[in-house]
């Protein structure tokens, strides 16, 4: 071996900017907010739910995978001594919150969500406001889980996202609910977390909610679509209607055209954007020996379907827009269930899995409002890339005329203090 491999008793951290982190979240109110919103256990010796909440928080933004993971935290006196983190409870400790207090705990992440909304809406207060639902399934191996129509066990939570990524809201549900329940119901309660006289300007959903009610309340809101298309019998009529000279070129494999439609139960007709796709045709030779599952497989590949009441915009503006879901919904939900682990859930009782899962996505939305603190460079990465850059930076912690100093290598300081200096500012607003 090339080294000598000796201890110390040096307070040193591999969480640098963890601590960072956690001075910001502090300066934001993070301490109050979650004893005001939070439950309170009565045992005299109970920690705080901050106390609870904190490290939790701290854990998810450093890669923490499962709740056990709490113990690197609690190891890491360094970072302790630099947050002032005197109690730190053990998994064990955890789970028991979890399980004591699932249904309060959850609707206090979502208080305090919505505190931290407001913030986050000053920084899109130009923007459009739209909101982007959308089901994900967790898969579990719970004993109390369900099956999902993909034939394995699990949660499917209903996620609600607008601009950049922000969950507004979630409504946890089991394996087995399907994706089209209660849309109308989960878009009223997105709506309830916006301030008072502040509402959606538009929503955007996959087939799941193309419903005759979600049409009729957006249009009795003032609140455009574009909601994924189901093609039934109707549908294919009209598309089959459209002539070839209606096509316009949307791509090199696409063409695009529209109708007007209406369905059972719909107040007014809606735009329905047709996306024509150029795959390889089937020969006619062939037909006789095709079934009539792939036939309708082949057809259903080939037309993809957008509705709308959006009389503004282009077809081809719709299509763009709305396939922005894939951006700001999508690939939003995998960094919620990958960068945070959401796609761990650590109990077999369902409120305490609905909690959970309520904090991670605060530590998701608290990672958001952070990266807007950050120099411009390191805005648009992903936690992954955070945890590398930022977060896993090292550094020793000294107790120097009872001051605590941080001491990190000479590169880091400048990107350190700017990130500091920032967060005090933010801190004053």
């Amino acid at each position: 071996m090339g080294c000598k491999l000796e201890s110390t008793n040096e307070k040193l951290t591999p969480r640098t900017g963890v601590a960072i982190l956690g001075e910001y979240l502090k300066g934001m109110g993070f301490e109050s907010f979650c004893n005001k919103n939070l439950p309170i256990s009565n045992h005299h010796r109970a920690y705080t739910p901050f106390e609870f909440i904190y490290p939790l928080i701290l854990m998810l933004h450093s890669g923490g995978r499962v709740l056990d993971d709490i113990k690197e935290i609690r190891l890491d006196t360094a970072l302790s001594r630099l947050l002032k983190m005197e109690n730190i409870p053990t998994a064990g400790a955890f789970t028991k919150y979890l399980h004591r207090h699932g249904d309060k705990g959850e609707a206090g992440i979502r208080k305090i969500n919505k505190q931290y909304l407001k913030r986050f809406l000053k920084s899109i207060k130009n923007e459009e406001l739209i909101l982007d639902i959308d089901a994900s399934f967790i898969e579990a191996h719970k004993s109390t889980t369900k099956y999902s129509y993909k034939g394995e066990p699990g949660y499917m939570p209903m996620i609600g996202h607008i601009n950049g990524g922000w969950v507004i809201d979630v409504d946890f549900r089991d394996g087995n609910e399907a994706p089209a329940n209660e849309n109308l119901e989960f878009i009223k309660q997105c709506q309830l977390q916006l301030p008072i006289g502040i509402k959606f300007n538009r929503v955007r959903i996959d087939s799941a909610g193309y419903q005759a009610s979600i049409f009729n309340y957006c249009d009795k809101e003032e609140m455009l679509f574009t909601i994924s298309g189901r093609k039934d019998r109707s549908v294919w009529s009209s598309i089959n209607d459209i002539k070839d000279d209606e096509w316009e070129i949307l791509s090199k494999k696409e063409k695009i055209s529209e109708f007007f439609h209406s369905m059972n139960g719909t107040d007014n007709a809606f735009r329905m954007i047709v996306v024509k796709k150029d795959i390889t045709p089937i020969l006619p030779t062939l037909e006789g020996y095709i079934s009539e599952e792939v036939m309708k497989q082949h057809r259903d590949e080939m037309y993809y379907c957008i509705a709308t009441n959006d009389n503004d915009l282009t077809a081809k503006e719709i299509v763009k827009l709305h396939r922005q879901r894939g951006e700001t919904s999508e690939n939003k939900i995998k960094e919620l269930k990958n960068g945070f682990n959401m796609s761990y859930l650590p109990t077999s009782d369902f409120k305490a899995n609905a909690f959970y899962f309520a904090i991670g996505t605060l530590a998701y939305n608290l990672f958001l409002l952070f990266k807007q603190i950050l120099d411009k460079s390191l805005q648009h990465h992903t936690v992954k890339t955070i945890r590398y850059k930022l977060y896993n930076i090292a550094g020793k912690v000294i107790s120097h005329a009872r001051e605590t100093v941080l001491k990190v290598n000479e590169q880091f300081m400048e990107l350190l203090q700017n990130i500091r200096d920032r967060a005090y500012q933010m801190s004053l607003e």
